[in-house]
């Protein structure tokens, strides 16, 4: 549903530089040949590189006394996502905003639905059949909390505006749980999240009403 509306939205005539720009000098054939040509030489990369990272990371936290989950949890996606992030900062820098919420948006959308669906899968291929993943107490919290994150920031961008102070809010509270990875901080946490998305369709009836939009609008229409 959120590709098609996307593909059914309004297209803006990009304005190409650099790279982008020389692609899209070339012919259909070879501009579609040199895509596809980039898209196997990523994944092959990453399919051989992701192993030994992960690896290296385990070690490294065994090493110096870090806690593996963490590092596997945040150091390792901050890598892997850091282009998208350095992406969304240019455009910030261009005067683009909604380019560049539109990228880290859609890299939202493909983490919690294409990305989370082929975990099982996975998993299943590993084992040799069709399986169940069984989570642990830490990795169900953690779930829940990125959940009530994603419920906190669905509330804040809900009316379109996003304001200096939505984001420290979310800056510092995301420090702060950084900061304290006890189980009882990150249950309190989860509880913060959900409470301050709750107060604020309590009083904000903008927000309240830009969600009921939401929710009533037909992606396929």
């Amino acid at each position: 549903a959120y590709m098609y509306a996307v593909a059914r939205g309004e297209v803006e005539e990009p304005h190409l530089e650099g790279s982008a720009e020389l692609i899209a000098s070339l012919s259909r054939p070879m501009r579609r040949a040199v895509t596809f040509g980039l898209f196997v030489v990523a994944g092959f990369t990453i399919f051989i590189a992701s192993e030994p990272f992960a690896e290296a990371l385990l070690d490294i936290g065994q090493e110096f006394g870090v806690d593996q989950f963490l590092l596997v949890q945040w150091l390792a996606p901050l890598a892997s996502e850091s282009p998208e992030f350095i992406v969304a900062i240019l455009f910030s820098l261009r005067l683009k905003p909604t380019i560049a919420f539109s990228a880290l948006l859609s890299s939202k959308v493909n983490q919690w639905t294409l990305l989370i669906g082929m975990l099982p899968l996975a998993y299943s291929a590993s084992r040799g059949g069709l399986l169940g993943m069984v989570l642990e107490e830490r990795q169900a919290r953690e779930i829940l909390l990125t959940s009530a994150q994603s419920l906190f920031a669905i509330v804040i961008l809900a009316d379109m505006r996003f304001g200096i102070r939505e984001a420290l809010a979310l800056l510092v509270l995301f420090s702060i749980q950084l900061a304290w990875p006890e189980p009882i901080v990150r249950d309190a946490f989860i509880w913060i999240y959900c409470g301050l998305s709750l107060v604020m369709l309590v009083v904000r009836p903008q927000t309240r009403a830009s969600l009921y939009r939401l929710v009533r609008t037909n992606p396929f229409r």
